[in-house]
């Protein structure tokens, strides 16, 4: 146990029933404590190493992880259909997947992938362009041309219709006037905003709400975020983005820019989106909101941490690695436990780690740590010696989210 203790501390009777209560979620949401029982003695990466002790768990290490799998299977699917010049095969592909909110492990949707895919050679002719004239991206212009065309083929189809707009923000963007020399600006201003205007037109005929699309909502928000006033609607924008898909932890990233900017939001703010955002996943994720919500935002809001409730953070990451997570989410959300126990010294996460790291992780994806494998290694160690009696004796009688060490 000494080992254990140097890094977290021991784990605590208080610490093991908040746990314990988390089950029962909506009587912990309301509990805002912020307290901090211990601090941390030495960093988590500055640990030594030391021969594994006998009888201890070791887990299997995977490289090639199924996230990164998956995701390279369906770039290159869409890739090939591209190739094919079958864009309405993509756009059936990219609604059905959308209509299913299909995801790799690691919670990737597959539409957003694709969409990223489909505008994947605009994007290429915008970045080799030198843009020492305007006419540098009139290759890229031909190809919006293609998304356009295709759109006006089918005008119906919220799919292409999501394409082609996305295509003209794509290229006004490239026209904004910092990108250019300083004679160009006007020019590269009116071609900007002539893009903007477009994909505007197009997406003022496709609710997001009605056709059921977080594509489209994120087409909205894009199209504020680059449009003069439109910063007003983004918090609405946003809400809707994530209304349509509360489990999708690239929404909270995108949006977390703007979080940040306290000219946007107050710290009052912030608590009152961090309570909206746990409402959201509380039917289906439990308070898994909660960590999506605030995660991005420790690292691009100064004081964001201090705003966060470890407490609830910890069961908000529980939540995130549950038995249905899949075993990327599960390495996520103990890394961001790993890095929040580290950063906070707070017992809450260090303890919740190690019921994480016990009861839910199996295998280690060294590509979504932070830490070495080596110190991956030593944490699950620890986590065997720690809680053997919670794991066998306590969590069994809770239902079935332990599993024999």
């Amino acid at each position: 146990m000494a080992g254990a203790e140097t890094i977290f501390g021991g784990l605590t009777t208080m610490t093991i029933a908040a746990f314990l209560a988390s089950l029962g979620l909506a009587a912990y949401v309301g509990n805002r404590r912020r307290e901090t029982r211990t601090t941390l003695s030495a960093p988590l990466e500055g640990k030594t190493i030391g021969t594994p002790k006998a009888g201890l768990k070791m887990l299997p290490v995977e490289r090639e992880d199924p996230d990164l799998l998956e995701t390279a299977a369906i770039s290159r699917h869409i890739a090939g259909l591209m190739l094919d010049n079958e864009w309405t095969e993509i756009g059936n592909e990219i609604a059905g997947w959308e209509r299913r909110l299909a995801s790799t492990p690691g919670g990737a949707r597959y539409h957003d992938i694709a969409c990223d895919t489909a505008l994947s050679g605009l994007q290429g002719l915008i970045d080799d362009a030198p843009r020492a004239a305007i006419s540098d991206l009139d290759a890229a212009e031909v190809e919006l041309s293609h998304f356009v065309d295709t759109f006006q083929r089918a005008p119906e189809d919220h799919v292409q219709a999501l394409l082609a707009a996305r295509a003209h923000l794509t290229l006004g963007e490239a026209f904004r006037a910092d990108h250019w020399p300083e004679p160009l600006h006007a020019e590269a201003w009116r071609r900007m905003a002539r893009h903007f205007v477009a994909a505007g037109a197009i997406l003022d005929t496709f609710d997001p709400i009605d056709h059921i699309s977080p594509l489209l909502a994120e087409a909205h928000y894009r199209h504020a975020l680059g449009s003069p006033g439109g910063a007003a609607r983004l918090p609405d924008l946003y809400a809707r983005w994530i209304d349509l898909d509360p489990a999708n932890p690239a929404i909270y990233d995108f949006h977390a820019d703007l979080l940040a900017d306290p000219d946007f939001y107050t710290d009052q703010d912030i608590l009152n989106e961090a309570d909206r955002a746990t409402a959201r996943t509380e039917d289906t994720m439990g308070l898994a909101g909660y960590a999506m919500f605030f995660l991005p935002l420790f690292d691009r809001r100064r004081g964001a941490r201090d705003l966060a409730d470890p407490d609830l953070l910890a069961t908000a990451l529980m939540n995130l690695a549950d038995t249905d997570a899949s075993q990327a989410e599960v390495n996520r959300a103990a890394n961001a436990l790993a890095v929040e126990a580290e950063a906070t010294g707070n017992i809450a996460l260090s303890d919740t780690l190690y019921l994480m790291v016990q009861t839910q992780l199996d295998v280690i994806y060294p590509r979504l740590w932070t830490l070495s494998e080596d110190s991956i290694q030593m944490l699950v160690q620890e986590a065997a010696e720690t809680i053997p009696e919670l794991v066998t004796d306590i969590l069994p009688k809770t239902g079935n989210l332990a599993r024999a060490a």
